[in-house]
């Protein structure tokens, strides 16, 4: 209980620190300088006005100086970052695995919402994760699977995108890239089933409310991204389960 409470505490401040990173990174600023600050008068912002979650609850979800409406979307990422954090500790516990999840974590969260909220994947986040994933690797699935898993699945992406003439973005190809590292080929060709069929049932429910039609482009991203995650911590058991289905 001890452990849990102080992963909880850290994952909060690190969410924190991932909406700054959310925020800044597609608009090429320092995640590091200047301290925060409020997007619409920029005042500085205390310690008092950082608390993960409290803040803003306290604060009734509007700046302190301003009076400007603050986006839900930054408790919910620091809830969301601790909860996950939290899971992949559980699941791994003291290891190396862990450290490996946190930061394969932390990366899938800031593309996935860059993408929802700028619709791009930033390379400032998917190359930095490439790299650590294949230097984790020798402690987690090896340098080998990693290595093949970044190249082959980022591959496939690559293919994807030619055939269909820019139907796949270069930064979805890029992440896959990423995924690969973390998962190799096996996690990767699992992501890709499930991303496929959540996007796939995201595009009809759009088509049948009259959002989209068959030639709307769907930010694929985040799918990839949760997918990854899942596969990441039950990718055995969601393997079996898919298998079962045909057996």
């Amino acid at each position: 209980m001890f452990d849990s409470i102080i992963i909880i505490i850290f994952a909060l401040l690190f969410g924190s620190f991932l909406n700054v990173a959310i925020y800044r990174i597609p608009r090429r600023e320092s995640v590091v300088w200047p301290g925060s600050h409020c997007p619409v008068c920029g005042s500085s912002l205390k310690a008092l006005d950082l608390i993960p979650v409290l803040s803003y609850l306290c604060l009734g979800g509007r700046c302190r100086y301003c009076q400007s409406k603050i986006s839900l979307r930054y408790p919910l990422i620091e809830i969301l970052t601790a909860v996950s954090f939290l899971m992949v500790y559980v699941k791994w516990g003291i290891s190396m695995n862990t450290l490996a999840g946190w930061i394969f974590t932390s990366i899938l969260i800031i593309v996935s919402f860059t993408d929802i909220n700028e619709g791009i994947i930033p390379d400032r986040v998917t190359y930095p994760g490439i790299i650590m994933g294949l230097c984790l690797s020798p402690f987690t699935l090896g340098i080998k699977s990693a290595a093949l898993g970044s190249v082959a699945f980022a591959g496939i992406f690559l293919v994807t995108a030619v055939i269909s003439r820019g139907g796949m973005g270069g930064g979805d190809i890029k992440l896959a890239g990423v995924i690969g590292a973390f998962l190799g080929l096996a996690g990767s060709i699992t992501t890709l089933i499930i991303s496929s069929l959540a996007g796939g049932v995201w595009a009809l429910v759009l088509i049948f409310q009259r959002k989209a039609n068959r030639k709307t482009a769907i930010r694929f991203g985040p799918f990839m991204a949760v997918s990854a995650w899942l596969v990441w911590l039950y990718g055995a058991q969601i393997l079996d389960f898919y298998i079962g289905l045909f057996i």
